[in-house]
């Protein structure tokens, strides 16, 4: 039995984000393994969710894929919930995208969500290679998104001619936001919201606007934050600090620059700018940097403030072992007990 022994939420209020890492000279292969491994020790340490977010053309990110992804992490995992965190959904049409969840949630029964974003900024190359017809306003893409799922319920007679193949129990539609108005946009169809960043503001639209569609349906509030932690804050400060290191010269980096030559710019030690970079970002509300206790009492006030349900937790870091190492720590802030011997699970195919 765990005992919660922080303020705040249980561990089983918590999830996590994975935009799959990948690190110059890294293989897909071993950055995806790297992954899986970080979502058996969510599963096994009791984290409710374990999603991956949609990114393209992001250097360091591999998470462009969540479906498939989603797929694969679940064939790994026993109990936690699996799905995009969030998928673009201007980037996507709707039918194949309830399509996709809809044969990932008869694959996986009551273990797969469906969350939702909007696409805010992308390359015009980017953007084109990936649209596939009229791209529409996201709320016009969630009306119809939600109206192919619900029509795929059995016992409901579909509105037009579309048929939603392998239709089944839909997943859950979820709405990332980062915005007050996307949380509107959620509320008003009494769909769960997802707060990409810490904001009251945000969470009270959301309340004060939602419109249940059905006598179980209630507000949720999930808000999602970056996390590091370490045996004691000044550890945590040097993990994130490496982090940021790694993700600045990444970001700065020349656009055509070779794998070789992005490991050779990421040889030299951190820099006392990179570092005082990394102390600065520690007044951001968007991380929470420290302790098992200090993350603890942090993550219990960011509930407080925020009247959230759940919390969304993105480990910072590229290597995962030291993702896996954050959750750990993290469950051991809020629990007395832990597991922290990984179940054996099958190898993944790839094995480049």
């Amino acid at each position: 039995m765990l005992t919660p022994v922080a303020p705040g939420l249980p561990v089983s209020a918590h999830s996590v984000l994975d935009v799959v890492p990948q690190l110059p000279g890294q293989s897909a292969a071993a950055a995806l393994r790297e992954t899986a491994e970080v979502a058996l020790t969510a599963d096994d340490l009791g984290y409710r969710r374990f999603w991956i977010g949609e990114q393209h053309g992001v250097r360091g990110v591999g998470g462009a894929a969540p479906a498939v992804l989603a797929a694969v992490l679940a064939a790994r995992t026993d109990r936690i919930r699996l799905g995009a965190g969030g998928l673009l959904l201007t980037n996507h049409q709707p039918l194949v995208v309830a399509e996709q969840f809809a044969a990932l949630a008869a694959a996986y029964p009551s273990r797969i969500d469906l969350g939702v974003a909007e696409q805010r900024s992308i390359a015009p190359s980017t953007a084109a290679a990936l649209a596939g017809g009229p791209r529409g306003t996201f709320a016009q893409r969630l009306d119809e998104l939600c109206g192919f799922l619900r029509d795929g319920t059995p016992g409901r007679v579909p509105v037009g001619d579309v048929r939603l193949s392998l239709a089944g129990l839909p997943p859950p539609v979820f709405v990332l936001a980062d915005q007050p108005a996307t949380a509107v946009t959620a509320a008003v169809r009494g769909l769960p919201v997802f707060l990409s960043k810490r904001s009251p503001e945000a969470a009270a639209a959301y309340r004060e606007c939602f419109e249940s569609t059905g006598p179980k349906v209630r507000p949720y509030v999930a808000v999602t934050v970056g996390v590091v932690t370490a045996d004691s804050d000044e550890g945590a400060l040097v993990r994130f600090a490496e982090y940021v290191r790694v993700k600045s010269r990444l970001a700065a980096a020349g656009p055509r620059l070779s794998s070789a030559e992005l490991m050779s710019l990421l040889e030299p030690p951190i820099t006392g700018r990179e570092r005082g970079r990394a102390e600065r970002l520690l007044d951001d509300p968007a991380h929470i940097v420290g302790s098992r206790t200090t993350v603890a009492a942090e993550l219990g006030e960011l509930v407080r403030e925020t009247t959230a349900d759940e919390i969304m937790l993105v480990p910072l870091a590229f290597d995962g072992l030291v993702r896996s190492s954050i959750l750990r720590t993290v469950a051991a802030g809020l629990t007395r007990n832990v597991r922290t011997v990984p179940r054996y699970a099958a190898p993944l195919i790839a094995t480049a």
